[in-house]
């Protein structure tokens, strides 16, 4: 059994949504009825039967009696795990099955096999969203707002996306045909070869017209603070005056990424946050060696999509007086998740702890507040205007 300490908080949600109507949707119509008895255990394995005896008694009714066939075993199972969850009244413990799993851990760790472009489901259709740069999708000339309308000839419309994705998906060097539909065009279609894709975690410039650095961090995954530490050696060679650390709609990620990224600002051995476990006992992460950027006057931008590791690293700039804060307050999400691999690869995040600011201030539901808000309106967004962008590279010049 593989486990890893996960915080993260949108990403496992979102994709939990399908899985979960099951169980939630309830039922309408029912009628009385007398099945045949099964045995008073309900056939559970002897180490179950003092609490799991019902679960078998149903199971085995549902196998004897639903009126459809076949039955997907897994599905019920893996409807049965969500559903446990989902009693326990916390949102961070979930269950993700092993399809959903296998793509959250290659995203996690930079990489995967496919076509590089990142998709969604609008109103039934596949549409592109964006292609990631030099991949096999946009050497093909796929571009934001196709809609796939078929993968290797499998019509795609209402399809799960994760479904989806894993037809898309495919070893390097392994061709995939789609039908593309753009705009009024007839749809046509496009065969392109699949390749390892590098996931940027990172997107760093210096800001047009200043001495400012700027580093975007989309998501605390295992690169995150390599990727941090190169963008800010390419950007020393032109002697910056200030950086933005931009951790706007990041929903977090791995724990050591947070701890490994926030190093990269702080002096070794300050305290980055204080894990509290339901036992009472406390584990206190420090900031390791080797920091590149721990002196630069910084900006962190931050708002209500800065989740979990955002707040970590947030929290703990703030609290050192390493860093201003920029933006609104974040999201509240101060719970860590132990993650567990199932033996068929599917996976559990089961919240194991509370964590804190170095000067112990709670998170969970509370968030971090900036030093000075800005606020961005969807006309700001509508626009293409960015508010607390500019007050960040003000404060900067400023100095």
């Amino acid at each position: 059994m593989i486990r890893k300490i996960l915080v993260s908080v949108f990403t496992t949600i979102v994709l939990m949504l399908s899985i979960a109507g099951a169980f939630a949707g309830g039922f309408a119509v029912s009628r009385a009825v007398f099945p045949p008895p099964l045995p008073a255990d309900g056939g559970a394995p002897p180490e179950w039967k003092p609490h799991i005896a019902i679960f078998w008694e149903a199971w085995n009714y549902v196998q004897q009696d639903f009126y459809k066939t076949p039955l997907d075993s897994d599905t019920l199972v893996n409807g049965s795990v969500s559903g446990m969850l989902e009693a326990l009244g916390d949102p961070h413990t979930t269950f993700v099955d092993a399809r959903r799993a296998e793509i959250i851990r290659s995203n996690m760790q930079g990489s995967f096999e496919g076509i590089g472009a990142t998709i969604s489901m609008r109103e039934g259709r596949l549409t592109i969203v964006s292609v990631i740069k030099g991949s096999p999708a946009e050497r093909a000339g796929l571009r934001p707002e196709d809609i796939i309308l078929q993968v290797d000839g499998t019509v795609i419309q209402n399809m799960d996306v994760t479904d989806a994705v894993m037809l898309i998906r495919g070893p390097k060097g392994t061709q995939v045909k789609l039908l593309i539909l753009r705009g009024t065009q007839e749809p046509f279609t496009v065969e392109i070869t699949r390749d390892t894709i590098r996931i940027p975690f990172v997107e760093a410039r210096m800001i047009e017209g200043t001495k400012i650095g700027y580093i975007r961090l989309n998501e605390f995954g295992a690169p995150a603070s390599s990727e941090i530490a190169a963008a800010w050696r390419e950007m020393s060679a032109q002697n910056p005056t200030g950086l933005i650390l931009d951790l706007r709609n990041n929903p977090g990620g791995y724990l050591p990424a947070a701890v490994e990224v926030a190093s990269q600002f702080l002096p070794a051995n300050q305290i980055v946050l204080v894990v509290k476990g339901k036992k009472g006992n406390t584990d206190t992460y420090r900031a390791k060696s080797g920091g590149v950027a721990t002196q630069i006057p910084l900006v962190v931008l931050i708002d209500k999509g800065s989740a979990s590791a955002s707040e970590i690293v947030a929290a703990a700039l703030k609290d050192h007086e390493r860093a201003t804060l920029i933006g609104t307050r974040t999201f509240g999400k101060g719970s860590v998740q132990q993650v567990y691999t199932l033996s068929d690869k599917s996976q559990l995040n089961v919240s194991v702890a509370r964590f804190f600011s170095p000067g112990g201030h709670e998170i969970e539901k509370v968030g971090v507040t900036p030093h000075l808000i800005v606020e961005m309106t969807e006309e700001d967004v509508e626009a293409r205007r960015d508010p607390q962008l500019d007050a960040a590279i003000k404060f900067l010049m400023s100095k």
